[in-house]
């Protein structure tokens, strides 16, 4: 629960202090990178991370990317330019980023089953509080501290977190085998999905989809992923195996937590900019108003947890979160944002629909494979979960500026000035668009979910192919 704390904390914590990081490193233009730097790092090592942790076991893993977080933390605490900053959090991501994954991967070596559920929907929790909570804390540190604070905090918090890995995953034993590792593989997929991750940033900062740069990053894209397939269809130990999406518990997995994690992300960051731009919010009141969301999360994760351990129906399960979670977000689509209270009382639903299908999925995906995989298909869940929010905000942020017939500026936020005086009207229906957008990708989820499976299998098995 700490790896997983640090691993949000580090995501979400510089959201409300980037304004004043930018100001005294004299760098505004550069100042958005400072967060989607570790979004991209953190994203493509993710199922790199996942592949070695089944070879060389999770204590190793986990020790690794705290070590590494931990130099990050303490480069970024002494940055003293935006460049500088922005490489140590790409250094920090590829750290910290994997420790989701990893935690729950090495929860489910000693656990089996829906048992499994109880554990997920504490991690579920404790990476949702950390996600959305973490601005609030940026913001109090900046304010009072200082912005270098929020790197420096860390320190303690990796040091105990690697003292209390090293004991207590120190019994779990690790089968060890003579693995060769397809690096030309990993080199392609971390090259594929970076570019793609970037040119998806750019138009969630305000670059436009068909602009030179944009299509330039997601054709290269395109490309180099092609070679990886090719790649991993010839070499006999790939980073990811290819089979393993033919089982339709894995693929139905990855497609539901992208969905739900399109709508998560995009709402947290969507939410907070409608209530400051059209309601007129202060920052910390923002930080209250959005509490049902902070709060609501974690109660689904941990009420699903529990739910599976009696009534483990995991396509049921996953259905009703999305289902819920879909029906509160139409109502906010459809509500005024400044009806604070009505948006206040439909926050709660959303988030607690939300949280139940995070546990669910990672439970059954997990399930779906033998113990060789374990690892690689947590990751791989991971990183899809990172991908849905990636997503998530460059296609709703699309289409608030599209909306509002912004022209794109540039990579470095020019599409937010259209929010700045703008019509209230306009605005509302604007944010309006992008909370139906996101109801429908909820819904998407739903249907997503039909090929989970009906309930727990009895036993899992022993490799890749489908359950």
């Amino acid at each position: 629960m700490p790896a997983i704390f640090i691993g949000a904390i580090d995501q979400s914590v510089v959201a409300i202090a980037l304004y004043t990081i930018g100001r005294d490193l004299q760098d505004l233009a550069l100042m958005p990178w400072v967060l989607s730097g570790y979004l991209v790092a953190a994203t493509v090592c993710t199922p790199i991370y996942g592949r070695l942790s089944d070879i060389h076991g999770r204590r190793t893993m986990i020790s690794i990317a705290l070590v590494i977080c931990f130099v990050a933390s303490a480069l970024c605490a002494t940055a003293q330019s935006m460049p500088q900053l922005i490489a140590y959090r790409v250094l920090q991501g590829l750290g910290a980023g994997s420790l989701f994954a990893l935690a729950q991967a090495a929860v489910a070596d000693v656990v089996s089953g829906p048992e499994r559920g109880r554990y997920q929907g504490y991690f579920s929790g404790v990476f949702a509080t950390s996600a959305v909570a973490g601005p609030l804390l940026g913001g109090y540190l900046t304010h009072y501290v200082s912005w270098r604070a929020i790197f420096w905090i860390n320190l303690p918090l990796v040091a105990l977190t690697l003292w209390i890995v090293r004991r207590v995953l120190a019994p779990i034993p690790v089968e060890r085998h003579a693995r060769s590792i397809d690096w030309v593989g990993a080199a392609l997929l971390t090259a594929g999905i970076g570019m793609m991750l970037i040119g998806l940033t750019r138009v969630g900062q305000g670059a436009g989809w068909t602009s030179a740069t944009t299509l330039a990053l997601f054709a290269t894209s395109a490309a180099v992923l092609a070679v990886w397939v090719l790649q991993s269809m010839s070499t006999r130990e790939p980073i990811v195996p290819l089979d393993l999406f033919a089982n339709r518990i894995v693929s139905a997995s990855c497609v539901t937590v992208t969905l739900n994690f399109f709508a998560l992300i995009g709402c947290s960051a969507m939410l907070p900019l409608a209530m400051q731009t059209v309601g007129g919010a202060a920052a910390d009141e923002v930080s209250l108003r959005m509490l049902p969301l902070t709060l609501g999360v974690p109660a689904g994760a941990f009420l699903a947890g529990r739910l599976m351990l009696h009534w483990p129906r995991y396509r049921a399960l996953t259905i009703i979160g999305c289902l819920v979670s879909g029906a509160a977000l139409f109502g906010i689509a459809i509500t005024p944002v400044a009806s604070a209270w009505t948006l206040g009382i439909l926050m709660l639903p959303l988030g607690v629909g939300l949280g139940m299908t995070l546990p669910v999925v990672m439970v059954a995906s997990q399930s779906a494979v033998g113990p060789g995989l374990i690892g690689l298909v947590t990751a791989m869940t991971s990183f899809f979960r990172s991908l849905g929010g990636a997503v998530g905000i460059a296609i709703l942020t699309s289409l608030l500026f599209t909306w509002l017939g912004a022209a794109a500026t540039g990579p470095a936020g020019g599409g937010l000035s259209a929010l700045a005086g703008g019509d209230p009207q306009r605005l509302n229906d604007a944010f309006a668009v992008a909370f139906a957008a996101a109801c429908v990708a909820l819904l998407l989820g739903a249907v997503a979910a039909w090929w989970l499976p009906r309930t727990a299998p009895q036993s899992a098995p022993r490799t890749g192919t489908p359950a």
